[in-house]
C-alpha cells in the first residue's frame, strides 16, 4: 500500500500542475496509463495480501481460541487430579490410622494369648496334686481360664454354702496363687442344681439364687482376706440356670453344684 502510494502521488501532482495547461501526448497518456495498471495489479495484489493475512489471522484466532479451550481444560483436569489426590491422602491416612489400630489390636491379642498361655500352665501346675485327685478342674477359654469346684470339694452337703477347712484351705491356696499370676479379673460364679431348697436350709437359702450366691460369697470373702484387690473381684449367682450335666441322674447334680473362678490373666 506505501509503494502504491509513491507511485500514485506524482502522477496525481503532475495532473494537478499541468492538467490545466499541457496537452498531454498520446505516448504520455500511454505511460501514465500503464503506470496506473501497474498501480491497480499492485492494489489488487495488496487487496490479495491482506485476505490471506485476515484468512490466516483468523485461523491463527481459531487456533488461539482451541489452545486457550484446552488450557482451560488442562487447568480443570489438574484441578481434578489435585482434588482426587487430596482425596487419596486423606483415605491413605485413614487406611494406615486402621492398620495400625489392627497392628496394636493384633499385638494386644498376641500379648494376651501370651499371658493366657502362660497363665494356664502356671493354674495346671499349682493345683496339679488337685486336679490329680478331681477336686478341681481347670478349662481354658478363647478369653479366660476357668477353674472349677465341685460342691463336694468345698461345701459339706448340696444345699450348704458354709466352706469346709479342707475347701478353705483349697481356696487360700488358689488365692496365693493368683496373688502371684496377678490377673486382670476374677470372677466367682455360684452354680446349683434343680433341687428346691427345702427344709431348715430354706430358712437361710429361700431359692437356689440364694444358695449359688452365697457360695460365690464364701469364696470371694476368703480371696479378700487373703488381700487381692477388691477392684478385680466380684460374685454372681446362676442358680440351677447354667447346668453343665444332665439333672436327671445324681452324679450330673453332683456337677452342677459347683463353683466357678473366672480368671482374665
Amino acid at each position: 500500500m506505501k509503494a502504491y502510494r509513491l507511485r500514485v502521488l506524482p502522477v496525481l501532482s503532475l495532473l494537478l500542475m499541468f492538467g490545466c495547461a499541457h496537452k498531454y501526448s498520446e505516448a504520455e497518456y500511454l505511460a501514465v496509463s500503464d503506470q496506473l495498471d501497474v498501480c491497480r495489479q499492485e492494489l489488487h495484489m495488496v487487496r490479495e495480501d491482506n485476505a490471506q493475512l485476515s484468512e490466516r489471522l483468523g485461523s491463527v484466532q481459531e487456533k488461539l481460541d482451541k489452545t486457550g479451550s484446552a488450557l482451560s481444560s488442562l487447568i480443570t483436569e489438574k484441578q481434578d487430579l489435585l482434588d482426587r489426590n487430596i482425596q487419596c491422602l486423606e483415605e491413605k491416612n485413614v487406611l494406615m490410622k486402621q492398620v495400625s489400630q489392627s497392628n496394636a489390636s493384633l499385638q494386644e491379642n498376641k500379648e494376651l494369648q501370651w499371658r493366657m498361655s502362660k497363665g494356664y500352665e502356671y493354674i495346671l501346675s499349682f493345683l496339679e496334686n488337685e486336679r490329680l485327685r478331681d477336686q478341681v478342674y481347670i478349662i481354658r477359654t478363647p478369653e479366660k481360664i476357668k477353674v472349677v469346684i465341685p460342691q463336694r470339694t468345698l461345701f459339706p452337703t448340696a444345699a450348704s454354702a458354709w466352706l469346709t477347712p479342707r475347701g478353705s484351705n483349697l481356696i487360700r491356696k488358689i488365692a496365693l496363687g493368683l496373688k502371684q499370676l496377678n490377673p486382670a479379673s476374677i470372677e466367682i460364679a455360684g452354680h446349683t442344681d434343680n433341687t428346691p431348697v427345702t427344709g431348715s436350709s430354706n430358712n437361710v437359702y429361700p431359692t437356689n439364687w440364694h444358695l449359688a450366691q452365697a457360695r460365690a460369697m464364701s469364696v470371694l470373702l476368703v480371696f479378700n482376706d487373703s488381700d487381692i484387690p477388691k477392684e478385680k473381684l466380684c460374685a454372681v449367682s446362676f442358680g440351677e440356670n447354667k447346668p453343665i450335666a444332665d439333672n436327671a441322674s445324681e452324679e450330673g447334680r453332683a456337677m452342677n453344684r459347683r463353683v466357678e473362678i473366672l480368671i482374665v490373666p
